[in-house]
């Protein structure tokens, strides 16, 4: 009986994957993973490192990989490249994702993790198996990436290859890319406690911080951080928001209405109803069908402010004035809701003047960048490191 036990531990998905993540975490301390990487075939290696260079933009790409190795290892006869139970002898990788292997990233390698599967994207979910020849259908953005992880599969179940090992080194990698941005996280400069900072080089920090050209997407999360930073100073320092509570920062990718919210910003009375929301719109002026979308997911609520602000300049689309204000009585009179339209920029400059310290925003905005950047993949190393040059610039 003991034995059997033993086995059943051994061949555990969850204790599989733990053990081979703390092997990587003692490879790196041992000598940077260097001894481990070198025994590794080379050509396996370097593809390995393709997906992980890429894991933030290939999140469903990487959960599929950890999620096929993970299970070979429980499994070994099971040709992992099957991964729908439709397929002839295949299994799961849906389920065993869902039940093993997200729930994992989530705690450990958190902005890398799939909400729910890796599965529940097109790229992955097709019901074709992950061969090479035919050759899987499903339209991976990144040849490159759906090359290496198609080949790697392949010398899983062809070449027979060691699945333990390669699922170390895409560890080893990945914590790699992890640790990069650890290191800018550790090297943001502190705001000077002796100097007050003026309310206009902050509009203009912030300016070149929400509008320089980004290579990759996030940066429409940028404003977001920005008032919310400051909705954790005013619902501290206003009387309007005694007893009220600030809704955590949900992610800015996902549906609002699937994550039960109303806006990117909620605050929140005694009652546990929403009192005040707000969203946040990217370069795109504010017209009457935005506010009308609005108002259909608050008609329900007793939400007594709702904000549709935008970095678009100016920020109501041309010829839209007075139809806006039209729709914004009607809605007040039917609902009793008070909408309100604006730019994000002069919203930010009229709530740092009810703040009691603009530079305590400089910090609190600064924490929420790093606190956004380490949980999730929105926010990019480059935003952080553009937001780091600007301080030292600046501040």
């Amino acid at each position: 009986m003991k034995t059997l036990n033993r086995l059943r531990q051994e061949v555990d998905p969850t204790k599989i994957i733990q053990d081979a993540y703390n092997k990587a975490v003692k490879e790196i301390v041992k000598d940077k993973g260097k001894t481990f990487l070198a025994s590794v075939d080379a050509k396996a290696k370097e593809r390995i490192e393709i997906i992980a260079k890429n894991s933030e933009k290939q999140k469903a790409v990487v959960t599929a990989l950890i999620t096929s190795l993970t299970k070979k290892i429980e499994t070994p006869a099971q040709d992992i490249r099957y991964h729908k139970v439709e397929l002839q002898g295949g299994y799961s990788g849906r389920t065993f994702d869902t039940r093993y292997i997200t729930p994992f990233l989530k705690e450990r390698i958190p902005r890398i993790a799939m909400k729910e599967s890796g599965w529940l994207t097109r790229s992955i979910e097709q019901a074709h198996p992950f061969t090479l020849k035919p050759l899987f259908p499903g339209k991976i953005s990144n040849e490159l990436v759906k090359t290496s992880f198609l080949q790697l599969l392949d010398d899983i179940e062809v070449s027979k290859a060691n699945p333990r090992q390669y699922l170390i080194a895409l560890f080893i990698f990945l914590i790699y890319e992890r640790s990069r941005i650890q290191t800018v996280i550790s090297s943001m400069p502190s705001v000077p406690t002796e100097k007050e900072i003026q309310i206009d080089l902050i509009i203009n920090c912030l300016k070149e911080h929400f509008f320089t050209g980004y290579r990759s997407y996030g940066a429409s999360k940028l404003p977001v951080i920005a008032i919310y930073s400051l909705y954790q100073i005013m619902t501290k320092e206003l009387s309007r928001y005694k007893n009220k509570k600030l809704e955590p920062l949900m992610s800015h990718i996902s549906p609002d209405m699937r994550a039960g919210r109303i806006g990117d910003i909620e605050v929140k009375d005694a009652h546990e109803e929403c009192f005040e929301a707000m969203e946040i719109k990217h370069g795109i002026p504010i017209d009457p069908v935005m506010v009308r979308d609005a108002y259909k997911k608050f008609k329900t609520t007793h939400v007594r402010r709702y904000y549709l602000l935008t970095t678009a300049e100016p920020y109501i689309r041309e010829g839209e004035e007075r139809n806006l204000e039209n729709l914004k009585r009607q809605i007040r009179k039917e609902h009793g809701c008070e909408v309100i339209v604006n730019g994000v920029m002069q919203s930010i400059k009229y709530y740092l003047r009810l703040i009691s310290s603009p530079k305590e925003f400089i910090e609190t905005y600064t924490n929420a960048l790093k606190l956004e950047i380490s949980r999730t993949s929105e926010i990019k190393e480059e935003h952080l490191r553009k937001w780091s040059e600007i301080l030292k610039r600046f501040i």
